[in-house]
């Protein structure tokens, strides 16, 4: 992720959360190798993957 736009001082509070939700959602695709390696030695890998995918859903459908 690049930070290199400028935002206008005059953006709506709509915009602003907008932006936040894409920025959270990036961050829970982000891959987390650590996590992922505790989540297959704990058998739940694919729990914790489902559970993801959830909230990505729910936070897209404004669910907050």
């Amino acid at each position: 992720m690049k930070d290199q736009n400028t935002i206008s001082e005059n953006e709506s509070q709509a915009d602003k959360w907008k932006r936040a939700q894409s920025l959270f959602i990036e961050s829970l695709m982000k891959p987390d190798h650590e996590l992922r390696s505790c989540a297959h030695n704990q058998k739940c890998y694919n729990e914790l993957i489902a559970i993801r995918d959830d909230i990505v859903e729910h936070v897209r459908m404004g669910g907050y």
